[in-house]
């Protein structure tokens, strides 16, 4: 059915382009002339561009022209990246080397936790005793 509708509607624009074109014929003018006359331009130039180009040459460089350009962009992006990272890194060496951390820990804490380190490893001594080579 809906093919019928196709041919019909087909056919009814065929029989009102035939009945315009002698309309305009006989009368000697033009409806819609300058509507018409930049569409005839616009089609003559669409025909040329299809003759003349070459379509396949034509997409192979613009394929080639966009990986160019999102490759350019990805590595800058990258280097955006890698550069702010490297900026980050400097400042913190250069905070690093200027200011270097002072051990605040009292003394005494740090006498008492290598007096307990050997006290531990005089006790492993003392249950294990040392094994000497014998060639």
């Amino acid at each position: 059915m809906i093919y019928l509708i196709f041919i019909l509607a087909s056919l009814a624009l065929l029989v009102g382009f035939f009945a315009l074109t002698r309309y305009e014929a006989r009368r000697g003018v033009r409806f819609y002339s300058a509507h018409r006359d930049r569409l005839d331009r616009a089609v003559e130039r669409i025909v040329f561009i299809s003759e003349h180009v070459n379509f396949a040459e034509f997409l192979r460089d613009e394929v080639r022209y966009f990986a160019g350009r999102v490759g350019h962009g990805v590595a800058h992006f990258s280097l955006i990246g890698v550069r702010s990272i490297e900026r980050l890194l400097t400042d913190l060496v250069r905070r690093l080397r200027n200011h270097p951390e002072i051990d605040t820990a009292p003394r005494e804490t740090a006498r008492e936790f290598v007096k307990t380190l050997s006290d531990f490893k005089g006790s492993l001594n003392a249950t294990h005793p040392e094994i000497s080579d014998i060639h």
